[in-house]
């Protein structure tokens, strides 16, 4: 077997390394150490002469013979080696395929491996993620602990004395609880904390308020006022504490109103001698004290906190009332009293100050009623009325009374629509109608005398009411009964002029002398002329001016007299006609004057 086809079966069998290991055994170079040896024997026979040429061609054949055995021996040591390493081969290639079939075990494991690391990896990827997201829910977990939970420093300060740093940490607690409501959602560890937060603030609230009513012992201040308005936020312990601190102020109002009135360098029954300031001063004070207790207290409460006040306010204003005499200081007391109950009326109506406000406000319109009706009576205790017409001093004395009143009741503090103004109007009613009952029960008076003394009793109501906004719409009905007064009068002193004159105003009078009278034969007629016209001439029967002299009002006294002349001559103008158509008497003639004539002589 030579080199090349051993090469080849090397390269056959042997692929990959081992076959390129093979063939560089195979294609070994000749220029090793044996090769040089022969060449140069090879060399050595042919160096010399025909001897020397055959001599070496004798070495020649030697050499060549040697050489042909050295390549037998080779070849055969070759072969040899050969099979030695075709079995290595052989070996070599079970292993070969041994190693193949393991690669291929192992490709189909790492091909597993793979599968399974890329699983790995997506599992390692997630997992990374989570971590990623969990490392950031710790983180936002510790941001959420740091701000929802209640801190040392706020422990401390919800535990400690009340004050600015206590509010300050009450306030945070109650922030935190409410976001920590509102972001909790369905979160447990949300609802754990916003309940330990409540439950913090609740131990805080408990304390502020039993500071509450330990402080209100004290006057007011920022702080105990604050408090309360905190305590807002927990209603159920708000109640406990108002009511509570409320039963404090009670007592702490009750000694503040007996070193006022009683105490101190300007105290207010100093002024007991003047009812109308003392009770104004009783009940400003009571009033400012309200509103400093309505800082810390509701409504009902404030009550309670006036409650020690309402007694000794009521005794002092009740005895200031029976002091009171004259009408005009009652009613400037019951306008004070309006004025503060009206004041008052935001406290509750069952509490014992409101009640004794309303006690008060009821004797004074009392005790306003009774002086007014006793002066009533003495206006009205007449039995005849005077012959001036005019009404009785004691009418008078009531009247300035009742404009003295009206004049404190423009400056009251009282409502004009108050219960005094309307008893006001029934004092002046009640005046006008004794008066004009009295009147009626004169038999001496005639009719026109009968109205004016009305209109005598009331023009001076009138003008005492006249500009009062209290009584506007009293005077203005009062008024439209003056012109209908003013108008019956007109017409009263026009048949007492008609009577007076004894002419025949009647159609019936006109149409008897007609039927008894001849023609041209005056008779009566002229007896009743001729007595109209010494009337007239002597200016005293019909003289309307003296009728109307009594009148007070003297304005309605011309205008009365104007009105009553202008009705008097149209009815002698409408009798003048008529007479005229009896006939052509010279005496009649005579007598008979023109109405002109008639209304200048009037």
């Amino acid at each position: 077997m030579n080199s090349v086809s051993f090469a080849a079966v090397a390269d056959r069998r042997a692929p990959g390394m081992l076959g390129r290991r093979a063939q560089q055994i195979v294609q070994q170079p000749l220029d090793g150490p044996e090769v040089r040896t022969a060449l140069e024997s090879l060399a050595s026979c042919y160096g010399g002469g025909i001897d020397a040429d055959l001599n070496g061609l004798a070495r020649h054949r030697d050499v060549r013979g040697d050489m042909q055995a050295r390549s037998s021996q080779m070849d055969a040591e070759f072969v040899q080696a050969l099979g030695a390493v075709e079995a290595a081969f052989a070996g070599l290639e079970r292993s070969v395929d041994d190693l193949d079939g393991q690669c291929a075990a192992l490709r189909t494991q790492v091909n597993a491996a793979l599968r399974t690391t890329a699983a790995a990896a997506a599992q390692a990827a997630a997992l990374a993620d989570e971590r990623r997201e969990l490392a950031a829910r710790l983180a936002l977990a510790g941001d959420f602990l740091a701000r929802f939970s209640l801190g040392d420093a706020d422990a401390r300060a919800l535990g400690g004395a009340v004050g600015p740093e206590f509010f300050a940490a009450l306030d945070r607690v109650g922030r935190q609880r409410a976001e920590c409501q509102k972001l909790g959602g369905g979160s447990q560890a949300a609802h754990e904390m916003a309940r330990e937060l409540g439950a913090a603030e609740d131990a805080a609230f408990a304390a502020l308020a039993r500071w509450a009513e330990g402080r209100a012992r004290d006057a007011p201040d920022e702080a105990l006022r604050r408090a309360l308005r905190r305590l807002r936020a927990h209603p159920v312990l708000l109640d406990a504490a108002a009511a509570a601190v409320a039963r404090v102020r009670r007592e702490a109002v009750g000694r503040a109103f007996q070193a006022a009135v009683a105490g101190g360098a300007r105290p207010i029954d100093a002024h007991a001698g003047d009812a109308a300031r003392y009770v104004g001063d009783l009940l400003a004070w009571a009033h400012v004290a309200s509103a400093e207790e309505a800082e810390l207290l509701d409504g009902a409460h404030v009550g309670v906190a006036l409650e020690a006040v309402a007694r000794p306010l009521e005794q002092r204003v009740a005895a200031a009332l029976a002091e009171a005499r004259a009408p005009a200081v009652l009613f400037r007391i019951d306008g004070v009293l309006a004025f503060y109950a009206a004041l008052f009326a935001w406290l509750p109506a069952d509490s014992a100050f409101a009640a004794s406000v309303r006690a008060l406000g009821e004797l004074s319109r009392a005790r306003l009623a009774a002086a007014l009706d006793a002066l009533v009576a003495d206006a009205v205790a007449f039995d005849r009325v005077p012959p001036a017409l005019e009404p009785p001093p004691a009418f008078g004395a009531l009247v300035a009374v009742v404009a003295d009143i009206l004049r404190v009741a423009d400056g009251s503090l009282g409502s004009p629509e108050s219960p005094v103004a309307e008893h006001v109007a029934r004092v002046l009613d009640r005046l006008r109608a004794e008066a004009e009952a009295a009147a009626a029960e004169d038999a001496g008076l005639r009719g026109y005398e009968r109205t004016v003394f009305a209109l005598n009793v009331l023009a001076p109501l009138l003008d005492a009411a006249r500009g009062h906004a209290c009584l506007a719409r009293w005077h203005a009905a009062q008024a439209a009964d003056y012109a209908r007064l003013g108008d019956a009068l007109c017409a009263q002193l026009v048949a007492e002029l008609k009577d007076r004159s004894r002419l025949p105003f009647g159609d019936a009078d006109v149409d008897a002398l007609e039927e008894r009278l001849p023609l041209g034969d005056g008779g009566a007629l002229e007896e009743r002329l001729a007595h109209f016209n010494r009337c007239l001439s002597s200016s005293a029967d019909l003289d309307v001016a003296r009728l109307v002299a009594r009148l007070a009002d003297h304005a309605l006294a011309r205008a009365t007299v104007l009105r009553v002349t202008e009705g008097f001559v149209e009815e002698y103008a409408h009798l003048y006609n008529r007479i005229g158509k009896l006939g052509d008497s010279a005496a009649v003639a005579a007598l008979l004057l023109p109405p002109d004539t008639v209304a200048t002589l009037l």
